[in-house]
């Protein structure tokens, strides 16, 4: 039988092609086979859902990888399929939910394929179990939007914009100081193990499974596709934010350990933040302020924030509000989609008992003043965040997570730091360097865990718990071939 020679050239072409196909293209076409086109985007500037999964992340630096396709699973039915595919391929890959993680390759990929999330974002409530089920594709703020109709809501994040990945490390939350972090609250998990198994975690079933995802690393286990967790009473909250000048430092760092050790009401919390920007120095201290964002549940906090009211402040915006606004509007100006950029962050853990909390905001300080500094950056800040005794105590009352948290109180401290889009490799490299030396001049406490969600990649918290080895074991359990370790990113165990 004679061929027409456009035919042969034709299959020629596909052929080449073919043997020519990345890993990620192979995989990517074996998914669309099978899902259908409409849940596969592929790589095209005029393609808005490509282009909108591709480019939404809180570290914009992240923006830069380009995925061989993005795929929007609407079960878990799917993200098993999309995995298998994946493994077959020898693909990389990353699960995207809210974009918000800053660290290269954890929720992006470059040439592998993306699982994006944000087409799962069904929520119901049961008020016979007093539990709240959702899928990973939604905010937190939208959570707390939908359950406040019922009375209820989560323990999740502190910001709306964030995603509800953000509980798989450990989540702080307003409530915390009464329920401990939002792994604790986690009743159930539908987790698509790396073999492609569908499973239910829970204390009953797949214990071990599910103790790992209580803060031991997130999807270094499996993808979580579905989440059943405690419902929490809610009603009105006394929140807002307390604003002070530079010459307040000593006084302010002074209450928030006055507040961390001493406070025995479970219902106030709060986050204390310094924000620094590389304004000329003029000795007019306009380049520094601290925010102290006080959340209390109920309409009245008494005393609970009177160390901190009797200090000279400029402005103080606590009102009683809802817990939706709580959440939003603290946030403005620091809203995630407000402040996306060149964002990194790294972490530190410092005793109560010691002075090396005030030997980090000084170290901070100084090194954010160094004018070959300060021409790197656009922001930086250091939060204080209290573990109080009451958050530990909550922890533990509900069967433990996976850092075996010691008794409060303690602090965690983040570190934020955002360049310019316009600094050059070398200069962001140096910065970046710098950064992490400043953190580690002063050693975090040896017998406290680090907090997954504000760690730097190179950070690893997981060697600081104390159940590092039977996660270690767990991890080896499930994903025994080494699949989620060598082809997507997130916590190692070596």
């Amino acid at each position: 039988m004679r061929y027409p020679l456009a035919t042969l050239f034709a299959a020629l072409i596909s052929a080449s092609l073919a043997h020519a196909a990345t890993p990620g293209q192979t995989a990517c076409s074996q998914i669309q086979g099978s899902l259908g086109q409409g849940k596969v985007a592929n790589p095209n500037l005029l393609n808005f859902q490509y282009q909108q999964s591709k480019n939404g992340y809180w570290n914009t630096r992240l923006n830069a990888n380009n995925p061989a396709c993005a795929v929007y699973p609407s079960s878990a039915s799917d993200v098993s399929t999309s995995l298998k595919a994946i493994k077959a391929a020898g693909s990389r890959f990353a699960i995207k939910a809210g974009g918000h993680n800053p660290n290269a390759n954890f929720s992006s990929t470059n040439n592998g394929v993306l699982l994006d999330m944000s087409k799962m974002t069904d929520k119901s409530y049961d008020p016979a179990k007093g539990t709240c089920t959702y899928q990973p594709g939604n905010k937190f703020g939208d959570l707390y939007e939908f359950y406040e109709q019922f009375g209820v809501t989560i323990t999740g994040a502190r910001l709306s914009g964030v995603g509800s990945g953000l509980g798989l490390g450990g989540g702080l939350s307003y409530l915390s100081g009464e329920y401990g972090l939002s792994v604790d609250g986690f009743q159930s998990l539908e987790v698509v193990l790396p073999s492609g198994e569908i499973v239910t975690a829970s204390k009953t079933s797949y214990p071990d499974l599910f103790f790992a995802m209580r803060g031991g690393g997130g999807n270094a286990y499996g993808v979580v596709t579905s989440y059943t967790v405690t419902a929490r009473k809610v009603g009105k909250f006394h929140s807002g934010l307390l604003v002070y000048a530079l010459n307040e430092t000593n006084r302010v760092l002074e209450a928030v350990h006055d507040f961390t050790r001493y406070n025995t009401n479970p219902k106030a919390n709060l986050i204390a933040t310094w924000e620094k920007i590389p304004l000329p120095d003029l000795n007019i201290n306009l380049d520094e302020i601290f925010i102290l964002f006080a959340v209390y549940d109920g309409e009245d906090p008494g005393n609970s924030y009177k160390n901190f009211t009797d200090i000279p402040h400029i402005l103080d915006t606590r009102q009683v509000r809802s817990y939706v606004s709580t959440t939003r509007d603290l946030a403005t100006p620091f809203a995630t989609d407000i402040s996306k950029g060149s964002n990194t962050f790294r972490v530190s853990v410092h005793a109560i008992d010691d002075d090396t909390y005030k030997q980090a905001y000084d170290q901070w300080r100084a090194w954010a003043q160094r004018p070959e500094i300060k021409s790197k950056y656009m922001l930086t800040s250091l939060d204080f965040q209290p573990v109080l005794r009451s958050l530990t105590d909550a922890s533990k009352s509900q069967g433990g997570n996976a850092m075996d948290m010691p008794d409060g109180p303690w602090f965690w401290l983040n570190y934020l730091l955002t360049t310019p889009p316009t600094l050059s490799a070398s200069d962001y490299n140096e910065i970046q360097e710098s950064f992490k030396e400043m953190v580690n001049v002063v050693p975090a406490a040896k017998n406290l865990p680090l907090f997954i969600n504000d760690a730097a990649y190179d950070q690893n918290p997981l060697p600081t718990f104390s159940t590092y080895q039977r996660l270690k074991s767990i991890k080896a359990k499930y994903d025994p071939d080494g699949f989620f370790s060598s082809k997507t990113g997130g916590w190692a165990f070596p």
